[in-house]
């Protein structure tokens, strides 16, 4: 792939990548997935743009069955690996603990009433307070995992892995 358009993926990769990480510390302070629809309609397509050229251009590796993730570490920084490594733990830490926090359901207003609703099951009735909470960690959540996407097509695109070739 023609560098400049490799640098220019990679820099639309760390903007998206420092979005995320805003929408992160926002999370703390009063700012929910509703509050902030017009970035995740943004956040969230754009990592399948920067996604799907980064498989079309590892076809060969997936197709052929060598495990995506040994073929994208080859050739790249390792604390690159190190930081990916680092932040799926932090995605999965994040969607654990919501999961925990909503019992698995999602914080709604119905009726007038603070609620979690799994599927139009109320499963429990909630304060103002639980209530802004939760959309606060529903915001964190997607937050953390727009971090850890953004993060691998960032080290993709900025670091382009050294080829050998088999003759």
């Amino acid at each position: 792939m023609i560098p400049t358009i490799r640098r220019f993926l990679a820099v639309v990769s760390i903007f998206g990548l420092a979005a995320s990480i805003v929408a992160y510390i926002a999370s703390y302070f009063g700012s929910t997935m509703d509050s902030l629809w017009r970035w995740a309609l943004l956040l969230h397509p754009g990592v399948f743009i920067l996604v799907l050229p980064m498989f079309a251009l590892e076809y060969s590796s997936i197709k052929n069955r060598v495990f995506f993730w040994t073929a994208f570490k080859q050739g790249r920084p390792t604390w690159t690996v190190q930081a990916i490594t680092l932040t799926a733990l932090f995605f999965l830490f994040h969607f654990v603990i919501f999961l925990i926090e909503s019992h698995a359901a999602s914080p709604e207003i119905k009726d007038g009433d603070y609620v979690l609703n799994n599927h139009g099951h109320i499963v429990k009735v909630l304060t103002h307070a639980e209530y802004l909470a939760l959309k606060g960690a529903e915001l964190r959540l997607f937050a953390t995992g727009w971090i850890f996407f953004y993060l691998v097509v960032t080290m993709y695109w900025w670091f382009p892995r050294i080829r050998q070739l088999v003759l």
